[in-house]
Order: structure tokens, then sequence, then C-alpha cells
């Protein structure tokens, strides 16, 4: 296969779960042999998009990379009023134009990008657009589209962005969309009225080797909690993601059952974090280090509402940790109903009741941990994803084929049987 994708951020220092998930399909669809191209920014930050690598061209682990610049870095001081007021669901929706600058400078409002991506996306057997609210999935999304196969994968949970009437495009120009998860498909399907064109792929997790006592016991050392002893959340400390919830109810776990009770907390965004009763924040560290925290936990609390898959809830189980997960995120309850992994909190009391019996039952915790990793290793296996993807794209090509007419689209040859892709062919065809 031939395959194009555009995320907003790609690279080295460059954290981020929709970003992590790119990196380890493209290099992985590169090391069996596939041809694969990433189109992104020269961002490093989510927060402004701000410029630091430099534009061009580059091979990173098989992937040709392109980078376009954005510019300047997005002004926060003028696009949060904007981002507040388009994604208030209370209020009337923006006008049109109105939603269009909110989704230009949500960035990253890629310059000079259109003429290598016609080019690329009518030589690919797929155009793969990642991150449904960012500026170059909805402004290119149709420009791809006009030259060949396009996959969206929205990477989508219930938010006030979701519901934005610009977002639409997107799925409308989007011969297959794809879901992280099962949860997210019906959302869109939902919401988007595009059920026959979404499809579940999984992302791909490598497995985990559990780190050794010893290793797992100096890292708790280093931040001084006691293995067994501490809950971990691993993620951006983000009230969306339910830090706040996590803290105010650790806090209360602590005063009630538990005064040896800690919070390790890993991720980014923890400043306001480190005063707080039982908390342990460490803000951002190696995958070494990281991992060894996990395995030393006595449970992997998951509390975000926002998820789309949740990387860090099935590192945990492959690092031999049951799950404690926040039950109004419909993507994190799936996953424990499949797997039959962890428990649930929607308030306190749960929380406390989940918490306790993970600590107080020996045997419940083993069994959450050996059900999570078993499902873990079967649900996001990497035959099982690249299988997944070339079915894909074998339907996408076939849906372009039938939405282009005969119009020659040098693109429009589907994952199986492709005769050539003119790396210079760029029939436009309008849509």
């Amino acid at each position: 296969m031939r395959l194009t994708f555009v995320v907003q951020r790609y690279g080295e220092g460059v954290v981020g779960g929709a970003e992590r998930y790119v990196e380890r399909l493209a290099t992985g669809l590169a090391a069996d042999g596939h041809d694969v191209t990433v189109v992104t920014s020269c961002a490093v930050s989510y927060a402004d998009f701000a410029d630091v690598f430099e534009p061009g061209v580059e091979r990173i682990d098989r992937v040709t990379v392109h980078r376009f610049p954005t510019g300047t870095p997005r002004p926060n001081d003028r696009f949060l009023p904007l981002h507040g007021r388009a994604v208030d669901w209370r209020q009337e929706p923006l006008w049109p134009w109105a939603q269009d600058r909110w989704s230009q400078m949500m960035g990253p409002d890629l310059r000079g990008v259109e003429p290598t991506l016609e080019a690329l996306a009518a030589a690919s057997d797929a155009t793969v657009l990642v991150g449904y609210h960012y500026s170059h999935g909805q402004r290119l999304t149709r420009v791809a589209s006009a030259y060949g196969p396009t996959i969206v994968v929205p990477t989508a949970h219930p938010e006030g962005a979701f519901y934005v009437g610009a977002v639409r495009s997107m799925f409308d120009h989007a011969d297959r969309v794809v879901c992280l998860a099962r949860e997210e498909g019906d959302l869109i399907a939902s919401v988007y009225g595009c059920g026959d064109r979404v499809r579940y792929v999984p992302c791909p997790v490598d497995p985990l080797e559990v780190p050794s006592p010893e290793t797992v016991s100096a890292a708790a050392r280093s931040v001084g909690v006691t293995p067994g002893r501490y809950a971990v959340v691993v993620g951006r400390v983000d009230p969306a993601k339910g830090s706040d919830d996590a803290v105010r109810f650790a806090a209360a776990y602590r005063r009630s059952l538990d005064p040896e009770f800690s919070l390790v907390v890993v991720g980014p965004g923890d400043e306001h974090l480190r005063d707080a009763d039982g908390v342990v924040a460490t803000g951002f560290v190696d995958e070494g280090t990281k991992e060894a925290l996990v395995a030393g936990a006595g449970v992997l609390l998951q509390p975000s509402y926002m998820e789309s898959f949740s990387l860090a809830l099935v590192e945990g189980w492959l690092l031999g940790r049951p799950a404690v997960v926040q039950h109004r995120s419909r993507v994190l309850r799936g996953h424990v109903e499949r797997s039959h992994g962890g428990l649930t909190y929607a308030d306190y009391p749960s929380f406390e009741a989940a918490v306790a019996t993970v600590f107080d039952h020996a045997d419940v915790a083993a069994t959450l941990a050996r059900n999570g990793r078993a499902y873990s290793l079967v649900e996001f296996d990497w035959d099982r994803v690249a299988e997944g993807w070339e079915r894909v794209v074998a339907e996408a090509g076939a849906s372009a084929r039938t939405r282009l007419g005969a119009a020659g689209v040098a693109g429009v040859t589907g994952a199986a049987g492709a005769a050539g892709h003119p790396a210079d062919g760029r029939t436009k065809v309008a849509s």
C-alpha cells in the first residue's frame, strides 16, 4: 500500500495520544514494506503550534515526513474566547465564517501544503487525516478527497468541539471513518449519520515487559511512595481528563480509609498539584520510569471523561495492573466491560468501593489484572491492526472510484490491484 497520513504534530519531543498513534501505525506499516508518508506541522507543542522543526522533507524510521510551517503561533488571548463561544452548546451556533475562523485559529494552519497534498493524495491508495477538530483535518479532507480515497481517524469523544457545525465537512468528505473504539463509532454515526462508512480498527499497542521488582522499587522510592500502596494516573493534568476528581477523591480516601494511600500523577500540566495532599506529581518522566511507576502501583486509575481509546489504560493492563476507570466515559466503560479487567466509578462512594476492593482483595486484583492483560494482547495485536487497515484502504479505494467516477484520478486505484502511482499525477475531480 501507499499511504499518506496527515497529523498535527510528528517526531521527536512530541507527546500526545493521536500523535503517538500515528507514529506507531506509520512506522509499523513502513516496516511491513508499505510506502508511508506523513504530512505535518513544524510544531512540538499543542498549546500554540509554534514552529520548532525546520520545514522540508526528512526520513524517520522509513517514513517520509513533509513538514510545513504554521507562520505565527496561535494567539491564545484571541482564540480561547472564540473557542469557548464555539463549543458552548447553550448558545446559538456561530455563523459559518466564525466557525471557519475558529478552525483556522485552532491550528495547525499549514502554510503552502495544498500542492504537496494534492500530489500525494493522487498517488496514494489512501490519504488518512487524524484528529477531527484541528484545522488541517477540516480544511484538507476536502482537498484530499478531490484527488483520491480519503480516510478520517477522528479520535472523537462527546465534547463541545465535536458538535460545532464545521466538523461535519470532515465526515462528509471521508470515504471511510476509522474509530479506535466501538463506542466512538457509535457516537459519530449517531451525530453525523455516516454509520455505513464507520469501521473499527483498534490502535496497535506493543506488548510490554513487566519491570523487575528492583526497578519498580527504585522508581517508587525516587518519588517517595511505597510499591503497591498507591494509585497511578498517566496523562495530561486537565479537568476534562478527570484530574480534579482524582485529586479530591484520593484525598477523601486517605482521610476515610488509608492515610498511607498516595496518588502518583505522571504527565504534563502538573504544576498546581504539587501541594495537594497525598499527591505526587512527577511531570514528564522517561518511558522506563513511567512503566516502573505503573507496574508498582496497586491500581491504574483512569479518571478521564474524554477518551477515544486510552493508551494509558491498555499499557496499565499490559504491565499487570488492575484498573479503576471513569464510568461516565463510554469508551473506558466499554473496555472494562469487554475485558473484565477493572471496575468503574461515577462518584466518591463508588470510587472508594472500587479502590478498596482492589487494595483489600488480592485475588480480585489479580483476576482483573490477568483479564485486562489477556484482552490487550489479543485486541490490540499488530497483525490484527495491519489486516484491518488493509481492508479499510481497499474499501476506501472502491468507494472513491464510485464517487469520482471514471475521471482517471491517479490515486483511485485501491489497495488491491494498483498498477502504478505516478508521483506527480494530480488530475482533480470536483466533489
